[in-house]
């Protein structure tokens, strides 16, 4: 069964390939005298905003629920790191409901720090709350290949957001971006995640 998490990066996905489709628009509209390739990088960026988002997800969820004692506490030994002053709070809590409200809030506080993109933070954020080795279980004949495809798409997410997607071989060019290319890395975002999910 597909957890809570699933829906909202499937929506997600389908506005990253929206996003090709108003590039490849935008192009064919004017006779190819505006590239749309900006709008190919906005894609790329997205569809990795949306794994993360979907790992920080999760990783609140299952944590909230382990801190709740409804998830037997079966986490590696990396640590969220709450504050004392976080744990006092989520204890004072004056209901249930309310500890709990306050567990999820002092937990996602928390987690904006990280970033869950490159596979190996993928895997250590799953394994912080229990799901150990996730790359072997969710890609048993290859796991090193999902690895290397997503950060290969991780890396460029990087070159686009932090250096504007410049070619580093030749000063003052863009490294090109096809629509195809675009949309074949939303597509193995979304196999990783489909692929991850029912281990979640």
């Amino acid at each position: 069964m597909a957890t809570s998490r699933m829906r909202q990066f499937t929506v997600e996905m389908t506005r990253a390939r929206d996003l090709v489709g108003l590039g490849q628009s935008v192009y064919r509209m004017t006779g190819g005298r505006v590239d749309g390739s900006d709008m190919y990088r906005a894609a790329l960026v997205h569809a990795v905003a949306a794994l993360d988002s979907y790992i920080h997800g999760i990783v609140l969820d299952r944590g909230v629920d382990m801190l709740m004692g409804r998830l037997a506490n079966s986490g590696s030994k990396s640590k969220v790191g709450l504050q004392l002053s976080a744990v006092q709070e989520i204890l004072n809590a004056p209901n249930a409901l309310m500890q709990e409200v306050s567990a999820r809030a002092q937990i996602a506080q928390r987690l904006s720090l990280e970033t869950f993109q490159k596979p190996d933070d993928v895997a250590n954020g799953l394994a912080m709350v229990g799901i150990s080795k996730v790359w072997s279980i969710a890609f048993p004949n290859d796991p090193g290949a999902a690895k290397a495809a997503l950060g290969v798409i991780v890396q460029r997410r990087n070159r686009i957001v932090h250096q504007c997607d410049a070619d580093p071989l030749t000063p003052g060019a863009i490294t090109p971006l096809s629509d195809g290319d675009a949309l074949d890395s939303i597509s193995t975002v979304q196999a990783v995640v489909a692929a991850i999910d029912p281990h979640c």
